[in-house]
């Protein structure tokens, strides 16, 4: 079987989405879930991002994350996310901002994966890969 350079660029890429996924999947699974809110700690709300700090509560025990983020999310309910057993590394969560933002990283090793196949590998060349069966013979005889 002969592979093109098309198809080892589709195949480590299909190699990195499935790492980030994987590593995402993991993430989420190994995750707990409640909810809290952003108290703001400006007194002036005029812009749109601002320090604030993240409160919630798990089994009973109040929590502070201190953050930076968007002032429209001050004074409201909102999911948060902490890992297993370490409930103080509590953050926001929405789908898009734990898929999506992860995802844009996925651009560095595209490129790098891509540079490499389309520099190394020559339109027409490929890579060989052939199958074949042992018999018994051709292994006592290599032994």
């Amino acid at each position: 079987m002969k592979l093109n350079r098309l198809a080892i660029f589709l195949i480590g890429f299909a190699a990195i989405v499935a790492v980030y996924f994987a590593q995402r999947a993991y993430a989420y699974r190994s995750s707990e879930f409640t909810h809290g809110m952003f108290v703001c700690d400006d007194s002036n709300i005029q812009f749109y991002e601002a320090d604030m700090t993240l409160h919630y509560y798990v089994d009973g025990k109040e929590y502070e994350v201190a953050t930076h983020d968007d002032t429209r999310l001050a004074f409201k309910e909102v999911r948060v996310r902490y890992p297993k057993g370490a409930p103080e590394k509590g953050c926001y969560y929405t789908p898009g901002r734990f898929w999506g933002v992860a995802a844009l990283w996925l651009i560095i090793p595209f490129m790098l994966w891509g540079a490499i196949v389309f520099t190394f590998f020559n339109e027409n060349a490929g890579l060989q890969l052939s199958f074949s069966k042992k018999s018994k013979e051709d292994h006592l005889i290599k032994s």
